[in-house]
């Protein structure tokens, strides 16, 4: 048997891996590929699967699909779970037929008569064990969730989105209510009591901000995902595909309203009275909903009553408010004016709103209109 067609049966036999095998087929079809127009044609593939993935070669191809992939042994590694020895054999055998794979020098396979035009890709570079695949998965997940720390549930897939860049700092004053946020995640990392949450409040106080920036600064310990307002139908599926793994998740609600329907009521009720130890509920409200209707009784909690920590976000007041510009101000190098006061106080009457999210885009009209080069400080 030829060494290409015995390297070509190992990939066949690839259990495991399996969906890493099929994103790699055209890698390994190359090596048994005998005409001219076939073998060039499968290293193109190559080369637009390195190009479209961002990666310079195989090695690194390869390694990236199996940190990602979605398994028997990587599920149970992310649950910490034991590995049954057969399937930690299976694991190292296909770890060292993707490594051969990796290996494939394209140079050698090039027909003479197709040199010209040969795609060449990069290859080799490829190192993965057990162990360290084994702490990957445990620490970082599944699929999906080893991608990543923040993911958007949609229709039904989850899928993994770029947190934004934001950080507590960037939201000014608020102390006390990121502070018990913030408490409360700690809590959960660390196994204490911990709650349900509703941040409520006025429009562009910062709410929305205070959840991804904490997001965002406790990436590596906590993942995000957030599932729209409007399909809250989907809750239950959520929870089952994140049942028993060790990850943290918080589930975020943006813009939760007072008019969802008894369906959507009662299933967000049901993830709010749930001891699930791996993930909390944080949703955002512009008002305190009172979701009361004519079924409820005395005796029953408001949906509201369930969450566990309520915190309340307000509209500052005019020193308040100042003093946030002035912040958002300095923060960007641009030294405080007496006069941005009356701009402020001009822009808030317009906009009828003396929130933080108002500061911000005050700011943003001072930057570009009214400071000058004689106005910028750089420390």
């Amino acid at each position: 048997m030829s060494e290409p067609l015995d390297l070509y049966l190992r990939y066949k036999s690839i259990a495991l891996y399996s969906r890493t095998a099929q994103r790699i087929a055209p890698l390994a079809e190359l090596i048994v590929q005998n005409d001219a127009v076939s073998r060039v044609r499968k290293a193109a593939d190559v080369f637009a699967c390195l190009a479209d993935d961002g990666c310079d070669s195989t090695g690194e191809w390869i390694k990236k699909l199996i940190l990602s992939d979605d398994n028997a042994f990587t599920r149970r590694a992310a649950a910490g779970e034991r590995i049954p020895e057969h399937i930690k054999k299976r694991v190292v055998t296909e770890l060292l037929i993707f490594k051969q794979l990796s290996l494939i020098d394209p140079a050698n396979l090039v027909i003479e008569r197709a040199k010209d035009c040969f795609p060449m890709f990069g290859f080799g570079g490829f190192s993965a064990t057990y162990d360290g695949l084994y702490k990957f998965h445990r620490e970082r997940g599944s699929g999906v969730f080893a991608s990543g720390n923040a993911f958007s549930f949609r229709g039904g897939d989850m899928t993994a989105v770029d947190l934004p860049c934001e950080r507590l700092s960037d939201l000014k004053d608020y102390a006390e209510e990121k502070n018990e946020v913030v408490g409360n995640v700690d809590n959960f990392i660390n196994r204490l009591p911990a709650f349900h949450t509703l941040l409520y409040g006025d429009v562009g106080t910062g709410k929305t901000t205070t959840v991804r920036a904490i997001a965002y600064e406790y990436r590596d310990r906590v993942k995000l995902i957030e599932l729209p307002r409007g399909e809250l139908d989907k809750l239950p599926s959520l929870l089952n595909g994140i049942s028993g793994l060790k990850q943290k998740f918080i589930i975020f609600i943006d813009g939760l309203s007072a008019d969802l329907s008894d369906g959507d009521e009662d299933l967000l009720k049901a993830a709010l009275d749930g001891q699930g130890d791996n993930y909390l509920l944080y949703c955002t409200s512009d008002s305190k909903p009172s979701y009361s209707r004519s079924k409820k009784t005395e005796q029953e909690p408001t949906l509201f009553d369930r969450f566990g920590l309520v915190v309340t976000y307000v509209n500052p007041d005019r020193e308040m408010f100042v003093d946030i510009l002035k912040q958002i101000l300095r923060s960007r190098g641009i030294k405080w004016r007496e006069e941005y006061a009356s701009v402020a106080e001009l822009a808030t009457v317009n906009s009828g709103s003396k929130s933080p999210r108002t500061a911000k885009r005050i700011a943003d009209l001072i930057e570009c209109t009214y400071a000058d080069s004689r106005g910028y400080s750089h420390g």
